[in-house]
């Protein structure tokens, strides 16, 4: 999930801009934090881990 997460952040956020400091970098990943946490969205898990088989635990 977290992969997820930085990849929309990636291709929401920080592709094609411009920094002239880490700082400034910084303060902008903070700023997509901020508005991310706005309206946050709950993940319900599909799943018991008892009801996933040794063979599906393996194959990811």
């Amino acid at each position: 999930m977290i992969e997820s997460f930085f990849g929309k952040m990636t291709k929401q956020m920080l592709r094609g801009i411009r920094v002239k400091t880490k700082q400034e970098l910084v303060e902008r990943i903070y700023q997509y934090f901020d508005e991310f946490n706005k309206e946050p969205v709950v993940y319900h898990w599909k799943y018991k881990i008892n009801e996933i088989s040794e063979a599906d635990a393996a194959s990811v």
